[in-house]
């Protein structure tokens, strides 16, 4: 399928996600054992590459595309997003409900200059407007309020019902803009039918949106729920 986004875009997309992978590097780095932080850095380093690679590999080799039912994108994305949740719920992913909400909320910050370079792939004419704020897609609000209540977050305690519907709010556009995605793409499933189709996931770099950002969007959007409901426990045990 045809996408050729200017050089530009390409760039700034690539280096927003060796951003967010270095990100998960230095914060597995810091969940690590005191002795092993050597040993897990190299590990991530190892697991991001190749997880890097094999997502790369399968938009390269075309297996994903097809106008057909069902559409084989599904099974990319479906197995993508079940591994981001048996992480989240695995004995690491509780290691990362350990750090401080500040850190966990601002994570999700790079979905503000992911929506700038989504919009400017509107404006260029590879990206329908309905994948952008000027449509039905509205996830640059949680980048930037995490931007804004992650600092806050690192300075003071916030209520828990703040951190949780912030959370609900960003889990929501995400689900939202992932659905937005799905019936825009070229499958029987399409029903925006208006202005180019959504082929990101279909080609190399871009197609580690699905891998990295929004991997990483909802892996972070779980752990934040983990992380509350054990602060949640420490607080009900603490006024037993």
């Amino acid at each position: 399928m045809d996408f050729d986004p200017p050089t530009t875009l390409v760039v700034a997309f690539t280096a927003l996600t060796l951003i967010v992978v270095a990100t998960w590097i230095a914060l597995a780095r810091r969940v690590a054992p005191a002795m092993q932080r050597n040993a897990w850095t190299l590990r991530t380093i190892g697991a991001v590459a190749l997880w890097l690679g094999l997502h790369a590999a399968v938009a390269s080799s075309g297996i994903i595309e097809g106008n057909r039912m069902p559409p084989p994108v599904l099974f990319y994305l479906g197995p993508t997003m079940l591994v981001g949740v048996a992480f989240a719920f695995s004995r690491l992913g509780a290691r990362f409900a350990a750090l401080p909400l500040g850190v966990l909320v601002g994570l999700q910050a790079f979905r503000l200059p992911l929506e700038m370079i989504l919009h400017a792939l509107h404006d260029s004419g590879d990206l329908p407007v309905q994948m952008t704020w000027s449509g039905l897609n509205f996830d640059v609000v949680t980048g930037a309020s995490a931007a804004v209540l992650g600092l806050v977050a690192l300075r003071r305690e916030l209520p828990t019902w703040l951190v949780a519907a912030w959370n609900a709010m960003g889990l929501a556009l995400l689900v939202t803009v992932v659905a937005i995605a799905i019936t825009s793409a070229p499958t029987p499933l399409r029903r925006f039918t208006e202005g180019p189709p959504v082929v990101l996931p279909f080609h190399v770099p871009f197609n580690w949106i699905v891998g990295v950002h929004v991997w990483t969007a909802l892996v972070g959007h779980l752990i934040i729920g983990r992380a509350l409901v054990a602060r949640r426990r420490e607080v009900s045990v603490a006024h037993a």
